[in-house]
């Protein structure tokens, strides 16, 4: 490995879970939308989930509080991931980093207890030093201070540790931080693959690929 620390996004970047996402943020929409509203069904790609129940609370004019809505969201969210599985080659390749000695750590917009849940169902836990997430930090991945923290935590510096992101914003904001990025197709971004092999270092179609 030409890294010493990896910092992973979760969703569409380990598991194959963004359609759990899409299809949870569909049906948030459509509970509290005065009328069906395709145009809004993508609108929480580049926001964490504070800022995206915010948006959607002004959007529809929906009286609950953001919390109560976050965990609407998450609740739909966490019955999709009782389903959901690693990306293929995820295991072996986590493992590999594990043998050479490589500090790994997930960096995500969702929340803990949900990461927490899906990577102890899959068995992929164990593989992490820690999970930070967006909301707890304070921050997105549209700012690069959350991937330089987990680079603090994991020993390294930026040019030292890969970022592994299906987002092209996340991939864009890591690169810009002057960290190695590797790009990670997911279908929910099949169309900006273009934007994602100008943000990245390299890109990948699956895990496979690295192995």
């Amino acid at each position: 490995m030409d890294f010493k620390a990896a910092i992973f996004d979760l969703d569409g970047t380990l598991i194959d879970s963004m359609g759990v996402w899409d299809g949870a943020w569909k049906t948030f929409c459509d509970r509290h939308s005065p009328a069906p509203d395709p145009a809004a069904y993508a609108e929480y790609k580049a926001r964490t989930l504070v800022t995206a129940c915010a948006y959607y609370k002004e959007r529809f004019g929906i009286r609950a509080g953001v919390p109560e809505l976050c965990r609407e969201v998450n609740g739909i969210v966490r019955q999709g991931y009782a389903a959901v599985a690693p990306k293929a080659g995820v295991p072996a390749y986590l493992q590999k980093l594990k043998s050479a000695g490589v500090r790994c750590c997930v960096a995500t917009n969702t929340a803990r207890e949900l990461v927490e849940y899906v990577l102890a169902r899959l068995g992929l836990g164990d593989f992490f030093d820690f999970i930070l997430p967006c909301a707890e930090f304070g921050s997105g991945k549209d700012r690069p201070e959350i991937f330089l923290e987990c680079a603090r935590r994991l020993g390294a510096a930026p040019a030292e540790t890969c970022v592994f992101e299906d987002a092209p914003h996340a991939l864009k904001t890591a690169h810009d931080a002057g960290f190695r990025t590797q790009a990670v197709f997911d279908p929910s971004y099949a169309a900006h693959a273009a934007l994602l092999r100008a943000v990245a270092d390299a890109y990948a179609l699956s895990f496979e690929e690295l192995l």
